[in-house]
């Protein structure tokens, strides 16, 4: 390993998150250890999940490290099983000749991440306890921390590129200062983490609104047919378990009540300015049939269908 690389060695280190550094075609250059830890589990988990995981891993390891150049910068993505990755250009005489890639990460409890994420693709005979074991080399952090953690990552791949490219974010005074920081030598990389994250908080609140906004839009747009948590992420390109941590910390609510809220809200429409019988209102509103309507429907409003109808009329 060259000496330009020790950066990296020491993100991992401090951190616990694995770097690879590689080639335009996905070759390694450089592999920290926490990264040569999580191959060998990508190995287990290949012996169990047909299709040549390995294989897909890299293949969308080189296209997110396309990506981050072709947008300039940072870029996140997931693995084919649902591990959170981050990618950095390193450009050297002008040319993008290699990328950093942090990661994986989890951003949910294992007791989340294997059912929702990794748990269809497996064997029903998997070794749940092994498989825990296995995926104990795979650090679990908040949203937060892993955005810092992949801008620290950018500042590493940033020192290694050409000096003109340290000055493309220039317009933000808050990066300027905690990249000031990072060249000073002065504060520890804890600071550094500290002082990054202060600017992910300032805008993570917005970011996440944008997408309980964008998942209630889905919703209304879709209440009357089968809506699952799994179409709604899709619709707002993230995984399950991630969206629904995301909603419960944003709304105090889980994505079923937020549906519900939904449909109780046009079955109250219907019953105000309609005749439709209450079976015809539960399958318009995408209620899977009259008894569970009204049981939903007597939660959200503390009386049932057709008294608060009768109570409208009177």
């Amino acid at each position: 390993m060259g000496k330009e690389f020790d950066n990296f060695k020491h993100f991992s280190a401090l951190t616990g998150v694995g770097v690879q550094v590689i080639g335009l075609d996905g070759s390694p250059v450089y592999e920290s250890e926490p990264w040569l830890a999580f191959k060998q589990t990508l190995g287990w988990l290949g012996r169990l999940i047909p299709g040549g995981l390995e294989n897909q891993t890299k293949a969308s390891i080189i296209s997110g490290a396309m990506q981050s150049y072709r947008f300039g910068g940072r870029f996140f993505f997931y693995s084919p099983i649902g591990l959170f990755h981050f990618a950095a250009p390193i450009i050297v005489n002008g040319r993008h000749s290699l990328t950093a890639i942090g990661g994986p990460v989890l951003m949910v409890p294992l007791d989340e991440y294997i059912p929702f994420d990794l748990e269809p693709k497996l064997p029903e005979s998997f070794d749940r306890a092994e498989l825990e074991r296995q995926l104990q080399t795979i650090p679990i952090v908040s949203p937060d921390i892993a955005n810092t953690l992949s801008e620290q990552l950018l500042v590493n791949a940033r020192h290694l590129s050409d000096p003109e490219y340290l000055d493309t974010e220039a317009s933000d005074s808050r990066y300027n200062e905690y990249l000031l920081a990072y060249f000073s030598g002065t504060p520890s990389y804890e600071a550094i983490l500290k002082l990054a994250a202060e600017q992910k908080r300032e805008n993570a609140t917005k970011k996440h609104e944008r997408v309980v906004a964008a998942v209630r839009n889905y919703i209304e747009q879709n209440y009357y047919k089968k809506v699952s948590l799994t179409d709604a992420a899709a619709n707002v390109y993230l995984s399950p378990s991630y969206l629904s941590k995301l909603i419960k910390l944003r709304t105090g609510q889980s994505f079923r009540h937020l549906v519900n809220m939904v449909r109780i809200g046009e079955a109250v429409r219907l019953l105000e300015t309609t005749d439709k019988t209450l079976a015809e209102i539960a399958f318009l509103t995408g209620f899977e049939d009259h008894s569970y309507f009204t049981k939903v429907f007597y939660k959200h409003m503390q009386m049932n269908p057709s008294d608060y109808r009768a109570g409208q009329r009177k």
